[in-house]
């Protein structure tokens, strides 16, 4: 008996690293800040009373854990030389029941979602679908990969503004910011992941491109977009265009997340160490982190 229970829970373990549980639990955490101090007026009861929001949260959830698997199922033979520890822990549990467990989340995703409203229903059908076509499809295609792959991270969140919110100014800061961020992100991981996606074929922007002018292209990128937002910053202080809206939470994290987007595409000429690339992956993670709980000092 001790032995079997002993089995389950390892594989349960296993289960949690392949979905990356830490991932799903930062942006159950996202939802639920978002939803309080956003949409709740600050009252905490609505937080747990709300039935909707629970199950947007747990589509979300449901959702995020079987795109994991189907992006793991297709990379496979990169992350075997990018990730083997990944590849090992989907070896032990054994691919046929990792495909069941992606249809099974899936249907749980569109059930909860059903069951806040059939607008969320179709939102998260076809997210569903653009992270099938992300694993099967754009994975190969240099730029499209970064941008599809930084849009599902991103696609989540926006459930809740879908059902809750409404269009801001504030929200095109904070959305624009995070994306830019991800994108980033995406880059610096495929150049630390360069050795798999070169030698199975996978045609990402640092393939396409060459290292070199893939530093360029990212510096230029971002600091566009960081002298951009200090020019409409200057702009809205000084010549106001949009009268009834000034800088608040939104428009100040956008700005730190600008600046480190920044500041790693630059940086990022002074690495060759690919172990010092990692090193600017984490920190570009922990600023996707910052960015999505800073909401909290809203």
């Amino acid at each position: 008996m001790f032995g079997i229970q002993k089995k389950y829970i390892t594989r349960f373990l296993l289960l949690l690293g392949v979905v990356r549980w830490y991932n799903l639990a930062l942006i159950a955490a996202s939802q639920y800040l978002l939803f309080w101090l956003t949409f709740s007026q600050h009252e905490l009861w609505r937080v747990f009373y709300d039935v909707k929001l629970h199950c947007i949260v747990a589509a979300s959830i449901f959702s995020v854990a079987a795109a994991f698997i189907i992006n793991a199922f297709y990379d496979v033979d990169k992350d075997l030389v990018n990730k083997p520890k990944q590849v090992v822990m989907g070896k032990l549990l054994g691919e046929s029941s990792l495909l069941n467990l992606y249809v099974v989340l899936n249907l749980l995703a569109v059930a909860f979602a059903m069951m806040a409203s059939v607008k969320v229903m179709v939102f998260f059908l076809c997210y569903t679908v653009f992270c099938w076509f992300h694993s099967h499809k754009l994975q190969k295609l240099p730029v499209v990969r970064e941008v599809s792959a930084s849009l599902l991270t991103m696609i989540p969140l926006l459930a809740i503004w879908f059902h809750f919110g409404h269009w801001h100014w504030g929200m095109f800061y904070y959305m624009g910011s995070l994306g830019i961020l991800l994108f980033t992100r995406e880059v610096v991981k495929d150049m630390a992941g360069h050795k798999g996606n070169l030698i199975f074929g996978y045609h990402t922007v640092v393939v396409a491109a060459g290292v070199r002018r893939t530093r360029w292209g990212l510096a230029a990128m971002n600091s566009f977009a960081f002298f951009a937002y200090l020019l409409l910053n200057w702009i809205q202080l000084f010549h106001p265009v949009l009268q009834h809206w000034n800088p608040d939470y939104y428009f100040l994290i956008s700005g730190v997340s600008l600046f480190t987007s920044f500041w790693v595409s630059w940086a990022m000429f002074f690495i060759r160490d690919d172990s010092k690339i990692v090193v600017m992956d984490a920190f570009l993670k922990l600023g996707v982190v910052i960015h999505l709980l800073s909401i909290v000092t809203q």
